[in-house]
């Protein structure tokens, strides 16, 4: 039997191209039906990406990132997340990204009890990346 390998390559790219290549102990990512994680040898995967924060492991150290919709395939040595936006935690503006959010925030309110359409879906997405990458922040440890 061979031997499973021991750590994955996780990859991710945007509309931009790619933006991370590395190698990782495990992977966690957010999904439309929650959190998932992959380790090496995980059996094939493909997962429909919500706004979130994406967790891996390298050397006993946990990095995150903030990671828009997407998709995102496992393979038994690799993680590819295809996603619409990515950044770092030093890349994320917390002023910033409040500010968007308490926009977001009011044009919703604005809705009152009707929540449903397009412009609606787009406010809440709105609110899930500015979420994202709030999350992210706190969780970072470097």
């Amino acid at each position: 039997m061979a031997d499973l390998p021991q750590t994955l390559v996780l990859e991710v790219a945007t509309p931009l191209g790619l933006v991370l290549r590395t190698d990782a102990e495990s992977v966690q990512a957010p999904s439309v039906d929650g959190e998932f994680g992959v380790y090496a040898g995980h059996l094939p995967l493909l997962a429909a990406l919500k706004p979130g924060v994406l967790r891996y492991r390298l050397a006993g150290k946990t990095y995150v990132a903030a990671v828009g919709a997407g998709f995102v395939e496992a393979e038994p040595d690799r993680v590819l997340l295809l996603t619409d936006a990515f950044l770092l935690p030093s890349q994320i503006d917390e002023d910033a990204v409040r500010l968007e959010e308490e926009a977001a925030d009011k044009a919703i309110a604005a809705f009152g009890e009707r929540h449903e359409g397009l412009e609606y879906e787009e406010l809440e997405r709105r609110l899930q990346w500015a979420d994202a990458r709030l999350l992210a922040r706190r969780e970072d440890k470097s």
